[in-house]
Formats: structure tokens, C-alpha cells, sequence
């Protein structure tokens, strides 16, 4: 077995040569953790920075741990398919904002929709023929008895098109009902709500707006709706947006304008208020949705002074799944940058309840 020998210093070596110390080992050198720390406390100065967009709801104390204190989440989405559920959403061209709880202090919770409420300060968003229909038969006339149903729609330049079964007042068919073809203009009333008045009514090809007038009688007599976001007054079918859709409700300054297109029907969003500028997200993609100050609750973690942004896994257009979003971020990656950023790249398909959801692992690729 090998052995260890200590070898014994000659005799009066130790005055011979004095044990003096390195000047630079003298000097104080700072231990790993006070290291660490002071590295901490620089990009704790920069998470803690609260960049709030213009024109959004201020501090309304110093930032804390666990509470940026900032009342709202600013939102910007740039260029994505926004899908609430179902089907039901519409295509963003361009939108800033902000997330309002509606209880103040709290932080913007995801898993909870009637939590919050998106407050459109400016953008444009259209939707599509498909779009409509799905807001029509999957939300506003899920509801018995009713007096429309299967609604189809089209688009085309400034007119919009509606096939309905229309169940006639004190005459209720067993399935379905007349078919009802309408057609007309869209506008913005004072009130911000969508007007649409058909100037072209017809039941079997046959037009009925003759017989309304000479009877003294409107559409609103045969076919009564009158349902949150959507009442027919007289021949008039008025809309609202901000309750048109499912939560979050959406709160909207000013609808400035709206026009019909083989696309679909755009809406483009005002207020007298100055627009919210916000930072550029450090994204390499056009199509975006960046969430910039503000807490947000995502997982039951709440994400503190808030700094996010959610891009395709593939820098294609994002087609958000709001009401999917846990699965749809699972599916995919987060990155984190040193001033707390955080980037969700993800895929546009939402797992459904019964597919196997496919982690991938959180790096980046090689």
C-alpha cells in the first residue's frame, strides 16, 4: 500500500525565510455569495423597473416582493388570430391595451376569465364570415325557445348577409325555421354599438318587407331577441361588442369605424385618451401578443411586474387559444432573458381534452 510522508522542514528554516503573504492575497476579495448577491441586487434594480405604457393606470405604491403595484397589465398584440373558444374570436391586426382586474389589487388571473376585463384603448380586429357564426350559434342564441337559429353569414362590400331560421312569434316549427335571408349595411351608432338594418328581407325567395310595411309590423314582432350583446329593436339588429363576445369582457373607448369586406367585418377602436406606447418585445416576429407591467396570474404563479411575450414556436402568425392556454403553452417552450422576460414560443394548435399533451423541454434547441 502506497503511504503519505511528511517531510519535516530543516531546522531553523522558518527564520530563514519569513512567511509573508502575497500582496494580492492581502487584499479583499468578496465571498461567493456577496457576490451573488451583489450580481442580485443589480438585475433586482432592473426587474423591479416598472416600464407602464402611457396613458395606462399608474402605480399606486413602491413595487414589493410579491405586488408590482401597478393596477393593470398592459397587453399590445400585433398580427394574431385571437380564439376565445369554440371557434369564437377574431383576427388582430393591431391592438393596445389594457388587463383590468375587476377587483383593484388583484393580480389579472387567466384561469379566470369573469376575472378581468380587457379594456381596448386602440386597434383593429375583423371578423370573419365563419367568426360570426360561431359568436351567433355557439354564444349569444344558446338559449330555448329562440326564435333564430342556424345562422350562416356573408360579407361583401358594404353589406352583410344573414341566412336564419326564423321561428315566427305564436308560430314555432318543430325543427329548424323559415328561411329567412336578410341583407344590408352596418354602422356605428352614438351609443358605440353596431346598427345593422336589412333593406332586404325574404322567405322563400319571396320579399317581405312589403308585407311588414303594409301590416304596420317589424321583424322585431315575429322574431323577438333580446339577449346580452345583441337586441332587435323595430327592423334594427343592434350589437355590442364589449358584450357580444365571452368573457373577458372587452371595454372598449370609441368603435370608429366599421366596414364589411369579403373578409369579413372590421372594426377599428379609438379613444380620446392618448395611445399607450409600449417597449419593443425582443422578439424576431411581427405576429405577437406582448404583456408589459402589471401582475398577471398564469398557473396559480403570478407573474410580478410583468413581462411577456407569446410568439409561434415557428414565428408564424399565433393563433392564441385563450381558454386553452395551459395547454397550449405545455405544448411548447419558455425562455428566460436576465432583465425578466420571459418568451412563450408555442405551437397554434390547442391539445384537445383528450389528446396527449407533448412537453417539450424547456431549452433552446441546438
Amino acid at each position: 500500500m502506497a503511504g503519505l510522508w511528511l517531510a519535516a522542514a530543516p531546522a531553523g528554516a522558518a527564520d530563514e525565510q519569513a512567511n509573508t503573504l502575497d500582496p494580492q492575497d492581502a487584499a479583499h476579495v468578496p465571498a461567493l455569495v456577496e457576490k451573488q448577491q451583489q450580481r442580485y441586487q443589480a438585475l433586482q434594480n432592473e426587474w423591479q423597473a416598472r416600464h407602464v405604457p402611457r396613458s395606462l393606470a399608474r402605480p399606486t405604491d413602491a413595487p414589493a416582493a410579491r405586488d408590482s403595484n401597478v393596477p393593470t397589465v398592459g397587453i399590445k398584440l400585433q398580427d394574431v388570430d385571437y380564439e376565445i373558444a369554440d371557434g369564437i374570436g377574431f383576427h388582430v391586426k393591431s391592438l393596445v391595451g389594457a388587463l383590468v382586474p375587476n377587483t383593484a389589487g388583484e393580480p389579472v388571473n387567466f384561469d379566470d376569465p369573469d376575472q378581468y376585463r380587457i379594456h381596448v384603448h386602440a386597434g383593429e380586429v375583423t371578423l370573419s364570415p365563419a367568426q360570426l357564426d360561431a359568436v351567433f350559434n355557439r354564444y349569444v342564441l344558446t338559449y330555448a325557445p329562440r326564435s333564430l337559429s342556424s345562422v350562416t353569414n356573408q360579407t361583401e362590400d358594404g353589406r352583410l348577409i344573414v341566412d336564419v331560421g326564423a321561428r315566427l312569434r305564436g308560430f314555432l316549427p318543430p325543427i329548424g325555421g323559415l328561411p329567412t335571408r336578410l341583407s344590408g349595411p352596418v354602422h356605428v351608432t352614438e351609443d358605440n354599438r353596431l346598427a345593422y338594418t336589412p333593406d332586404k328581407v325574404s322567405n322563400f325567395g319571396l320579399s317581405l318587407l312589403p308585407v311588414l310595411n303594409a301590416t304596420g309590423l317589424t321583424l322585431a314582432d315575429l322574431t323577438p331577441l333580446d339577449r346580452p350583446g345583441a337586441h332587435l329593436k323595430n327592423n334594427t339588429l343592434l350589437m355590442d361588442p364589449q358584450n357580444l363576445f365571452p368573457a373577458p369582457r372587452l371595454e372598449i373607448d370609441k368603435i370608429e369605424k366599421v366596414t364589411l369586406s369579403e373578409r369579413g367585418m372590421t372594426l377599428v377602436f379609438a379613444s380620446d385618451a392618448p395611445e399607450p406606447t409600449f417597449d419593443d418585445p425582443p422578439v424576431e416576429t411581427d405576429s405577437y401578443i406582448w404583456l408589459q407591467s402589471g401582475d398577471a396570474r398564469f398557473y396559480g404563479t403570478v407573474l410580478v411586474n410583468a413581462r411577456l411575450a407569446l410568439v409561434n414556436e415557428n414565428n408564424k402568425r399565433l393563433h392564441f387559444h385563450l381558454y386553452d392556454y395551459r395547454a397550449q403553452t405545455a405544448a411548447g417552450r419558455i425562455d428566460g432573458l436576465a432583465d425578466g422576460t420571459l418568451i412563450a414560443r408555442v405551437p397554434n394548435t390547442a391539445p384537445g381534452a383528450d389528446d396527449t399533451i407533448v412537453i417539450t423541454e424547456n431549452r433552446t434547441p441546438d
